[in-house]
């Protein structure tokens, strides 16, 4: 599988990133501002979204699994520069070990040509970027690791029910 790498500078390229992103983990231990170099860095467990994964009834070795395209995760690092600010609603910081899903990354551009960039988890968290430009680097690291199954939705399983 080859290594994704990805460069955000505007609100569009955020779309893309918070595509590929959807139900990363993450934790507060891997996420770190650096206020005098005004970056924000955080490392998350990617779903490969862009893999298509087996039938939920083929029986594949899980050392196979990433090898034919299936079902896996990558460690991916992301950071954005030019970041004055970080706040968060709902996340116990102090928590550094507890799970974090990432749902999606919203990026909006405010009245006085800042720009805010949401990273929106499950249970109604969200970090928020509070930036001067968009400047934003994915990249996964290392080799990918086989996952039982993806991730699923209740609304886009229902969807998928509508449409068959």
């Amino acid at each position: 599988m080859n290594q994704l790498k990805l460069r955000a500078e505007d609100t569009e390229d955020i779309i893309i990133l918070s595509a590929y992103l959807q139900d990363a983990i993450t934790m507060m231990a891997d996420i770190i501002y650096q206020p005098k170099a005004r970056r924000f860095v955080i490392m998350l467990s990617r779903y490969v979204w862009e893999k298509c994964c087996l039938e939920k009834d083929q029986t594949v070795l899980a050392s196979d699994i990433c090898q034919i395209e299936s079902c896996c995760r990558v460690r991916t690092g992301l950071h954005f520069d030019d970041v004055v600010k970080i706040s968060s609603q709902n996340i116990t910081t102090s928590l550094k070990h507890q799970p974090l899903e990432l749902l999606s990354i919203e990026a909006h551009e405010t009245a006085d040509d800042m720009f805010h960039v949401d990273f929106v988890f499950s249970g109604q968290g969200v970090i928020r970027l509070e930036c001067e430009i968009i400047s934003a680097y994915m990249q996964d690291v290392g080799p990918p690791w086989a996952t039982k199954c993806h991730p699923e939705h209740e609304i886009s399983d229902s969807l998928q029910d509508e449409t068959s």
